[in-house]
């Protein structure tokens, strides 16, 4: 173990590594070369014999020399108090990083655009060989990344009281010094949820610190005796192991103290890194955010609990946030506590919005009241205007989140789920995750967000593997087994996959309406009403007015066929979903059915106005995909013809051109409603049929039932089609009851 130390301090694996990789580049560039002229086969040998004898000879040279800044020195000549190898080893990384990904180029250059092989004809859908080796070189190139030098992670502190009551003040503390230090715009701050996974780690630093991305470490202890706190502290350099600087504090147990130390370190760290601390920083460092030790420890048990996303918990946490601003109401983050955790509960628990958002602007307005350039609280201001569908207010406010707290994950987060409605902005959406990802390598739902990414992108197989990651690194997250059942049934038309995950999730967190509603859509598609009915019971007793509820009972009385019941449901429904406007257009959509075409345009144009306002259409295209088609096809059936028909156009140009170019399955978003709109019968069928031979099976007896459908229903192709899906239902149903009767 200590030869393997000194192996890696004196860069010699790092230069083992470049040779080897310069080498085979070197080699491929000869082959390519000596091939066009036409040199014998042993010129090649005789290279590659030349590279193989080298090797020892640089590797001997590695150990016995080091690179000074006077020059190449024998290593037993240098004082290692003034040693560089830390400096050179990371110029090797940049190198080594710089020659895999030219290696990289190469090889999909060759693999994908040379011709050296003739043509190679490979069956649709499945990776070749040379593909995966590009995938797994690439996947090797990220995780030799060099870290960034002003990237920190704080490890959980130890306990050294060995009380179980401190335990919490410890992680407290830990949590609230992670904070302050995350203030430094300069450096890259791992979030807690990342870093609690290391708490009593057998893992060695420099393992931990590849895992999450950084170049330095920060360990510390606390103990608490009576009314004095002991807190130390030492920073590592993660690849050398050298302490960077390291302290005591011996300080009487108040608020002002214990923040007064974290500022202290955080700005030791920025001295001992030579992070830019500028004076806004300073003095956001030095601000104390709160004088109630109490309010304090209510703040970190709530902050605790919201990266569970479990129902109960946020309700939890909820609680423990008003305590804090009960008894402190200038804590501006425990505000924001207030403002997320009602946020939260509205996407996994009972909340409605209608409820819940009075809550949010209350407690944003207060956070930004006390401090008003607190970036925490403009990421739950965007939220706000998000669930307000205020969408550029939204936008300027995330912006402005991740430009004041640019180490606070939640922003970039925030902000990544508020672009899922832009489509045509996937890659920026994407980009927002991974610096998410950056700074909280470990969080569950930022994991399963980038999985989410993948669904939008029509990589289905990416997304499922990355989801799966979600489950087997967090088994309790029940995010994990939704966001897998919404995979396979919804996008996937795989319903025997998706029942057991859409099971666990519901078990996981019993209190979350929505995932009873996943439940009942996979029942419905099935063609197993009783079960859903039965589920929908279940959501009744959680919450009989939840506007959740209402929407299973129109999908239960549209598969019963009882139109006006849901005709009734409907209008029951409407006022209370007049902010998610996807669902109350999809309600609109649902009055078609029974061939109600005014009632239909009345709903899309008191939820959208917009759609009247050729202007905003390219806006409204791109965040409602076919219900641009559907409104064009009602605007041309009630009297708006030219308006319909140049709606139509837009939107036909947004099917056929603009999503093929960010999705795999521009297909899922039901083009052929606007061919059919424009009478193209051919083009229409091909869509479907596309959509059947991608297993896209979901809501066909809904919305292939509106009288759009008209134009193609006795045409033997879409009637085809319908039964070939409901025999890949039947069949599905039949392998589930088979199951059910095991008792699997």
């Amino acid at each position: 173990m200590q030869l393997f130390k000194e192996l890696q301090r004196r860069n010699v694996i790092r230069v083992a590594i470049g040779y080897i990789v310069s080498s085979w580049l070197l080699l491929q560039v000869a082959d390519l070369v000596l091939d066009i002229i036409g040199s014998p086969d042993w010129v090649l040998r005789t290279i590659a014999l030349v590279f193989a004898l080298g090797f020892p000879i640089v590797v001997f040279f590695s150990w016995a020399y080091e690179v000074t800044p006077e020059g190449v020195k024998r290593e037993s000549e240098i004082d290692r108090s003034q040693s560089i190898t830390h400096v050179t080893g990371r110029k090797l990384d940049y190198s080594i990083l710089a020659v895999l990904l030219i290696s990289l180029a190469y090889f999909v250059w060759e693999t994908r655009f040379s011709d050296r092989t003739g043509d190679v004809v490979k069956p649709q859908g499945v990776e070749s060989v040379a593909e995966s080796q590009a995938i797994e070189l690439a996947d090797t190139a990220l995780k030799i990344t060099p870290p960034d030098i002003l990237s920190i992670a704080v490890l959980p502190f130890e306990n050294r009281s060995n009380r179980e009551e401190d335990q919490f003040f410890t992680d407290g503390i830990h949590d609230d010094l992670l904070t302050t230090i995350a203030k430094i715009g300069s450096m890259k701050v791992i979030s807690r949820t990342s870093v609690m996974e290391y708490k009593s780690t057998t893992k060695k630093l420099p393992q931990i610190a590849q895992e999450l991305g950084v170049a330095n470490i920060l360990e510390g202890g606390i103990q608490r005796s009576g009314n004095q706190v002991r807190i130390n502290v030492q920073l590592i350099d993660a690849a050398t192991d050298v302490h960077l600087w390291a302290e005591i504090y011996d300080r009487e147990l108040t608020a002002e103290n214990l923040f007064a130390i974290q500022s202290e370190i955080s700005k030791a760290i920025a001295e001992a890194l030579q992070a830019t601390l500028s004076p806004d920083e300073e003095q956001r460092i030095d601000l104390q955010p709160t004088d109630s030790l109490l309010a304090y420890d209510a703040f970190m048990r709530g902050r605790q609990l919201l990266t569970t996303r479990n129902s109960s918990n946020l309700q939890q946490a909820a609680n423990e946030f008003n305590k804090a601003v009960e008894l402190d109401p200038g804590f501006a983050l425990a505000w924001v506590g207030v403002a997320d955790s009602h946020i939260l509960l509205t996407d996994y628990g009972t909340l409605t919005n209608e409820e819940a958002l009075p809550i949010v602007e209350h407690a944003v307005n207060r956070a930004l009241t006390i401090d008003d350039q607190l970036g925490e609280a403009y990421a739950s201001l965007g939220s706000l205007y998000e669930s307000r569908n205020q969408l550029e207010e939204a936008e300027a406010a995330f912006l402005k989140a991740t430009q004041l707290s640019p180490n606070y994950a939640t922003a970039w987060h925030w902000y990544g789920s508020f672009l899922y409605r832009y489509p045509l902005r996937l890659e920026e959406n994407f980009s927002m995750f991974q610096k998410a990802a950056e700074l909280d390598p470990r969080s569950s739902i930022i994991r399963y967000n980038l999985g989410q990414v993948y669904i939008m992108r029509g990589s289905y197989s990416m997304a499922e593997r990355k989801l799966k990651e979600v489950i087997e690194l967090d088994p309790d997250f029940a995010v994990g087994y939704a966001g897998l059942a919404e995979l396979y049934y919804d996008f996937m038309g795989d319903y025997v996959r998706a029942l057991p995950y859409a099971i666990e999730a519901q078990e996981r967190d019993k209190d979350n309406i929505g995932y009873l509603y996943y439940l009942i859509e996979i029942y419905l598609e099935l063609g197993d009403l009783a079960t859903a009915e039965t589920i929908r019971e279940r959501m009744s007793e959680l919450d009989a007015n939840h506007p959740t509820v209402g929407f299973a009972d129109v999908l239960i009385n549209v598969h019963k066929n009882n139109l006006a019941g849901a005709h009734e449901t409907i209008n029951w429904l409407l006022p209370k979903t007049a902010d998610n406007k996807p669902v109350s257009m999809f309600l609109g959509y649902v009055e078609l059915l029974q061939g109600d075409i005014d009632r239909s345009r009345e709903i899309y144009l008191s939820v959208v106005p917009g759609w009247k306002d050729p202007h905003q259409w390219q806006e409204l295209i791109e965040m409602y995909t076919y219900h641009g088609c559907v409104v064009a096809w009602i605007f041309m059936n009630t009297d708006d013809t030219d308006l319909g028909q140049k709606l139509l156009q837009q939107s036909t140009v947004f099917m056929d051109e603009l999503l093929p170019a960010v999705t795999e399955h521009a297909d899922y978003a039901q083009p052929e409603l606007c061919y059919l709109a424009a009478g193209e019968t051919e083009k229409s069928l091909q869509a479907i049929e596309t959509q059947l031979a991608h297993n896209h099976l979901g809501f066909w007896n809904l919305i292939k039932q509106a009288p759009i459908y008209d134009l193609i229903r006795d045409e033997p192709r879409f009637q085809a089609a319908m039964l070939e899906r409901e025999r890949r239902i039947a069949v599905q149903r039949e392998v589930i009851d088979l199951e059910r009767k095991a008792g699997k």
